[in-house]
């Protein structure tokens, strides 16, 4: 019986069998190299924001204990008061209980002395971070008026300030340790 041309032969059927199952196996690859891809694409962006995030942080508790430091370096005869509550309010821990109950004695030696003085953050660096504390560490300088003495005097500190981060985000500092 003569065939059609129309219709395929054993070996053309198998040819297309295999093809077929091949296509079908490049399909299921390319589907799971693409599942895997996209799995990793989520891991890395994942991965980043997380450093985005820690980094974020790391420049808050910076950034706090530069202004705890700067307002304690800083002294303005006509804004104490002012400074020594706003101080206290950002303290909290051992940091408190050595300043607080000695603010009284500090504000009057200022009061008495007429001492001025700037201070300057030159340099801050987290040390240690967690999602609750850090340690900065950080370079002051500080320039010391004083109506008694014809010239300023000017002093470099170095320290390490513990940084606590409550639940509600709010921040205070409960140490502060000078470095030799």
């Amino acid at each position: 019986m003569p065939q059609s041309d129309e219709t395929p032969t054993d070996g053309e059927r198998t040819g297309l069998v295999v093809a077929s199952v091949i296509t079908a196996l490049c399909l299921v690859a390319a589907l799971v190299a693409s599942g895997l891809w996209l799995t990793e694409r989520g891991q890395a962006a994942s991965i980043r924001a997380d450093r985005a995030s820690a980094s974020e942080l790391d420049g808050s508790y910076r950034d706090f204990a530069t202004d705890v430091m700067t307002r304690l370096m800083t002294i303005r005869q006509e804004t104490l008061t002012e400074d020594v509550d706003r101080i206290v309010d950002m303290i909290e821990g051992d940091f408190s209980e050595q300043f607080t109950p000695r603010r009284d004695s500090y504000e009057e030696v200022v009061k008495t002395t007429a001492v001025v003085a700037d201070g300057v953050v030159s340099a801050a660096a987290v040390e240690h971070s967690y999602p609750e504390r850090a340690e900065v560490i950080m370079a002051i300088d500080q320039t010391i008026g004083n109506p008694r003495s014809q010239e300023d005097q000017d002093r470099q500190y170095r320290v390490r300030v513990t940084v606590n981060r409550h639940d509600d985000g709010e921040m205070r500092v409960s140490g502060v340790n000078f470095i030799p």
